[in-house]
């Protein structure tokens, strides 16, 4: 009789069990996009890779990383912009996602109106390379080479609002030097014009940089960086190069679609938090050249959209860089 009675309410707790674990597990229900609105194997998109790798053991489900290119990294925000707010689709954001709407005329999405902070992720020190071939080992020599030459030096540009087009044009006007810019879809396609010397200058992450300082093919002449890197310790700041005014900080920023439910976003916060505090993530992201934040909650990732959306608003117009 006992035996009966305990097999009928295993059978009974069998048939609502999984529907009180559904209820506790409502979110995630399936696999997850990031978008990545960079070509492949560029910075970003290792990154998001790498952060995916291990959120994706966190949560229990698939992630999908979506390298979209397109439009200074438009093409792919706008697909997120677009997408079902139910918590299923990331975007990888940089400092693009808040420059992009002042510089590109026709947006059809706002930083701060169309998207919610999910999660800070991390940091990227840039760095203000040349060709070897250039001849010149200081950012102060490169000054006075280009003041020699008006227009006739250019630079790498991987698209209009990223950090190191910033950068390169804040420190055109802070050192007074006229570069004019090449166009790329992304650093990756420019890297063999600059490596054969017919580009003049460039700023790059520093993982990309690393391996042609070692080899002697770039000369490094600053960091994009609050203090010195471990990887490259004889290399200024550009505030200790002479131009502090010129540094753009490059950041990194988990965000989803307007709408999403907070459910969604607390646990996805919860994930992430985890994942760039794992020591092998850590390591895996410092090999890029990237260097993780502290933990911090999605409305914090909300307060610094907020707040970069309306610096680089001002910064830009008082640049006179319009929309084009």
């Amino acid at each position: 009789m006992f035996m009966r009675t305990l097999s009928c309410l295993m059978v009974s707790f069998a048939a609502i069990w999984p529907a009180a674990f559904a209820h506790a597990q409502s979110y995630p229900t399936g696999p997850i996009t990031i978008v990545a609105p960079f070509p492949a194997g560029g910075t970003p998109d290792l990154v998001a890779r790498v952060i995916a790798d291990k959120a994706s053991s966190i949560m229990g489900v698939p992630m999908v990383v979506e390298a979209k290119p397109g439009g200074q990294s438009i093409t792919g925000t706008t697909t997120v912009a677009n997408a079902r707010p139910d918590g299923h689709t990331w975007l990888l954001a940089t400092l693009s996602f808040v420059t992009s709407p002042v510089l590109v005329k026709g947006v059809s999405w706002d930083p701060v109106k169309s998207f919610r902070g999910i999660a800070q992720l991390a940091t990227a020190p840039v760095v203000a390379v040349v060709p070897a071939s250039l001849g010149v080992t200081t950012l102060r020599d490169f000054v006075a080479k280009a003041k020699q030459a008006p227009g006739k030096l250019n630079y790498l540009m991987p698209g209009v609002g990223t950090s190191m087009h910033l950068n390169t044009e804040m420190l055109k006007k802070s050192a007074g030097i006229d570069l004019f810019a090449i166009p790329y879809k992304g650093t990756p396609l420019g890297m063999p014009e600059l490596l054969k010397g017919e580009l003049s200058f460039a700023m790059l992450p520093l993982s990309t940089a690393l391996p042609y300082l070692k080899d002697g093919k770039l000369t490094a002449l600053a960091v994009v960086a609050p203090e010195r890197v471990s990887e490259i310790p004889d290399v200024p700041t550009l505030k200790e190069a002479g131009f502090p005014e010129a540094q753009v900080l490059s950041w990194y920023a988990m965000v989803a679609p307007a709408g999403t439910p907070d459910e969604a976003v607390a646990v996805a916060n919860k994930a992430l938090n985890q994942a760039i505090a794992d020591p092998g993530v850590k390591q895996r992201l410092r090999d890029l050249g990237v260097y993780v934040t502290q933990s911090n909650t999605a409305a914090q990732t909300d307060t610094l959209l907020r707040g970069e959306a309306e610096r680089w608003k001002q910064t830009l117009r008082a640049m006179n860089l319009q929309a084009q």
